[in-house]
Order: C-alpha cells, then structure tokens, then sequence
C-alpha cells in the first residue's frame, strides 16, 4: 500500500491506509498567534523512502479527530526489546537499528562569529584557520562537547564550512544557540535563579528577572525541590548574563515539548558489542569525549553493565554507525517524550507494620510464576524486609488487587515477579528514609493490556513490574524527586509529576519531567 500526506489541524502525518506511521506537529507562532509553525526536517526523510508520497489532503478548522498510528493497538510487541527514554512511546520510531531516519541536532549562529579549526582564541590563529560566520547561519550537527569556560567543540553532519574536509569545529557557546522544541514560557513575571529555593532567600545576585510572556528554548528541564523545574538553556538569556542552568518556580512557566539526551560524564569507548574494549578491533569501537552530548532516538535494556544506544544523527567510526553499547557507569540519560500520560489507580495498603500484627484475612491466592509455595494477596512482598521488620508492601499493592471481583494483575513471567522483589526493596528503604511514613501506590506492575489502557508508554517498565508511581502524603513530588536523585543514582530512572513520583530499576540512570 502507498503512502500519502494528511495536515490536521495538530499536525502533518505520513499516512498508510487510514493510520499514521510518521508526524511533525504544529507548534504556536512566537510571532504571529494566527500562524502555527512546524520543522519541515523530518518531511524531507518521507520522500526519500521507496514508496514515497505521491497525493496529500489539507483539513483545515475541521475540528475533527486526528489519526491512529499504525501499530498503536499492539504496543506491547518489540522483538528488539526496545525502549524510549523515561516512560515515553518513542513515536514514529522504526526498530532499533541503522536504518531509521536520523535527523539530528541543529545548531543557529546567534551573534557572528568565528568557527576555529583548532581549540585557540580566534586572534591566535591564521585567517585559513578559521571562519566568520553571519548571524542566523543553521548548521546541522551530530552532537556536540561542552568542554567548560563556554567553549564547545561541534561536530558537523557534513564538512560544509570552508575547503576543506573537516567537520569538527571550536566555537564560543555563547555566540550560538541550539535549536530545539522544548520552550519554556513565562505565565506571569517571575525570575530564574542559581538555586531551588523562595527568592527571598537568594541574594539579587543570584537572580534574573523574567517578564510574562517572555519564551525560552530548552536543552532539556528535570524536577527540582520546592516544586522548581531545573532548566538548561539552550541559549545565553543576555549579554550580561551567559549562565545557561537555571532554576524557575513550575507554576509561573509552562513549559512544553520533549526529547531525549545522552550524555557522556566521563572519557569512555563506545563498542560494538558489550564486552572488553581490548577484544575489539578498531573499527568495532570509537572513543567518546567527556561532555559530549548526543539526542537519542531510543535505548534497549542493559546488558553486562552496557546499554545499547540508537544516536540520532550522529555517525560514529570507520563505519559511520548509529548504533553502540556505552558504559552504563560513563552516561546519562535526561529527558522524555510527549504523549505520555498514565493514569492509574493503586489500592489502600494492608501490609502489616510494627505496631500492627499481620492481618487475619490474608486475601485472595495469588500465581506468582516462579515461585513455589502459597502466596495471598495480603501478604507482604517481603514478610521480613531488610532491616528486620515486617515488610510494609503487599502482593495486593504490586498486582493491584481488586478483593471484589478476584481480579489482579498476572504477572507475565518470572522476570516481571523478581522485578517485583527488586523494587519492593527500594521501597522499603524509601518509606524507612520518610521515618515509615505509609506511602501511596498509584502504579505498580501493568500487563500489556492494562499498559496500553492506563496510557502508559510502549516500553514501560511497570511491564517488567520493577517500576512505582507513588505518593509520600503530605511531600511535594517534585522535594521527592530531588531528595531521592542522589541516592538512587545509576541504579534507575526517577521521575515526577506534580501528582506522584515515578522510580524504576532499569540499572541505569535516566531522569525526566512528565510535563503535568
């Protein structure tokens, strides 16, 4: 079946039949508030592609309902094991590989200057050394390396500046501006400041007034205390002021759109394969930069202490590859997706505690595969956890136990009961860092079906069931989310939304803002 290109009034799509296999959606004018924008970028991929759109259909203020993507209705299907950052679907996406359309990052030319050939001052070097470019100059990038002192190293998609070969170029950060769609927007007068606390508790010094209405491009933003968004920008907000990491209080922005970063905390070596950079040859490995950082198309689950990586736009080695196993201890993930929005219900806990003996009716019985013995559903996942207590967290509480009808969640293998343990034990020593206070489970461990009802991501790990969205009652999520960073680490991915805070075990860090 051909394809073909439908506008709604939310987006562009790639059709096949009735359902969309690739989009780019409209985003408000910063200009004009009757004029909508979009990145024509991801088009020009539709009409390399072998069946390329031949017809197009425009509805305009037509109200209706945007397509299906094609596959939605089996989200729980991906041989390659597959996920996108955080809890997001990774949409439009084709499997894991080297094949699927990579755009890449872009870099705009925000005050003219000059791109070096080597990392020297501008005035050190020979005019062949070196090249002005004009404001408003666009160049497409694979990634770039912040090295400090606001200076970045580039590395350009193709050697397009001067006669030469070369793609790898210095430039003052402070002179460009990356282009993104992530934008933050002022609702009201407010200020940005060097830490997470009121303002009046911060020196002027310390603070940058921001008008209503004022719009900002993002590198990426994570949950901080005292329900603040930690912001990166992605340009300088002023000549007098060349600070790019920021802090704004949540409730006076909204901040809109999402992607997915990588980034290299340490010097380390990109394989081809998750084994000893010494057994691989050199076309099978590519040394990588501290600070530099990549947008990622998606990421497979961990394997012998690596994490299989799909870059996007980045051509890394003798054989220009995309895809590579990095060091879990050497990366960062940060950042999420849009269209990810679960809406799930936990149950009231019945665990017993220490001032409680365990309770008489112990529940309906439980399958847990994997297992032998008997399990209900009121027993504690932990009968005794590890600090010698009665463990505070039921079968009721991960399955989502509905005592009324005998429904509960089945867990699909053993995998996802020992995800279960894995994940019960965090929250153990999370509850016993809140002084045992009772926490409140809103998701747990979701089958494929329930997943996709609840709006959960395509590769959720609440499938593996070593994954929470929970509530400490009485504690913003957002002074969950920066207490808990810290410890938990490179163990997992962390999370928070205004109304629960997500934790994972996936055993490798990844951070993210759910945007709500």
């Amino acid at each position: 079946m051909g394809t073909w290109v439908k506008e709604t009034d939310e987006a562009i799509y790639l059709m096949q039949g009735n359902q969309w296999i690739s989009r780019i959606q409209k985003k408000p004018s910063s200009s004009n508030p009757r004029e909508q924008v979009l990145n024509v970028e991801g088009m020009r991929q539709w009409f390399l592609r072998a069946d390329a759109p031949l017809a197009m259909t425009v509805s305009v203020g037509s109200g209706g309902s945007e397509p299906d993507r094609m596959g939605a209705a089996t989200p729980d299907k991906n041989p390659q094991g597959e996920e996108s950052l955080g809890e997001a679907d990774g949409e439009g996406l084709a499997p894991l590989g080297e094949d699927r359309p990579s755009l890449g990052a872009k870099l705009r030319v925000k005050k003219t200057t000059y791109f070096r050939r080597q990392p020297l001052p501008a005035d050190r070097l020979a005019e062949v050394d070196k090249i002005l470019l004009t404001q408003g100059s666009v160049l497409d990038l694979q990634y770039y390396v912040d090295l400090g002192d606001h200076q970045w190293q580039v590395e350009l998609r193709e050697p397009t500046l001067g006669n030469q070969p070369q793609k790898t170029w210095w430039v003052d950060a402070r002179d460009v501006e990356m282009i993104t769609h992530i934008t933050l927007t002022a609702i009201r007068k407010t200020v940005f400041k060097r830490e997470a606390k009121d303002s009046s508790q911060l020196p002027a010094t310390s603070l940058l007034t921001i008008a209503q209405g004022a719009r900002f491009h993002l590198i990426n933003n994570t949950p901080a205390a005292g329900d603040h968004a930690e912001i990166e920008l992605a340009e300088v907000p002023s000549s007098q002021e060349t600070r790019r990491q920021w802090f704004v209080y949540k409730p006076d922005v909204n901040i809109e759109g999402r992607r997915e970063l990588l980034r290299v905390k340490g010097d380390t070596v990109f394989k081809t394969q998750p084994i000893q950079s010494s057994q691989l040859t050199s076309e099978e490995k590519v040394l990588v930069k501290k600070g530099t950082v990549f947008l990622l198309n998606s990421y497979a689950q961990p394997a012998q202490n690596h994490v299989r990586v799909a870059l996007q736009g980045a051509f890394l080695g003798p054989k220009n590859l995309t895809t590579w196993y990095a060091y879990i201890p050497d990366i960062e993930m940060e950042g999420t997706s849009l269209g990810n929005n679960p809406k799930d219900q936990g149950v009231a806990p019945v665990a017993p505690t220490r001032t409680a003996p365990a309770p008489v009716d112990r529940g309906i019985r439980l399958t847990l595969p994997g297992l032998s013995g008997t399990y209900y559903s009121n027993d504690p996942i932990y009968p005794v956890n590890q600090y010698g207590q009665p463990g505070n967290f039921t079968w009721a509480e991960a399955l989502h136990v509905n005592r009324a009808t005998g429904y509960y969640r089945k867990p699909a293998n053993a995998a996802v009961v020992q995800g279960i343990f894995r994940i019960a034990r965090a929250l153990e020593e999370i509850r016993r860092m809140y002084g045992d206070r009772p926490m409140r489970i809103n998701s747990w461990y979701r089958d494929p079906a329930t997943n996709a009802a609840v709006g959960g991501a395509r590769f959720s790990r609440h499938l593996s069931g070593d994954a929470v969205d929970f509530v400490i009652p009485g504690v913003s999520c957002f002074n969950v989310y920066a207490r808990l960073s810290p410890w938990w680490g490179q163990r997992g991915g962390l999370a928070s939304s205004s109304v629960f805070t997500h934790i994972d075990a996936r055993g490798y860090r990844a951070r993210w803002d759910y945007g709500y």
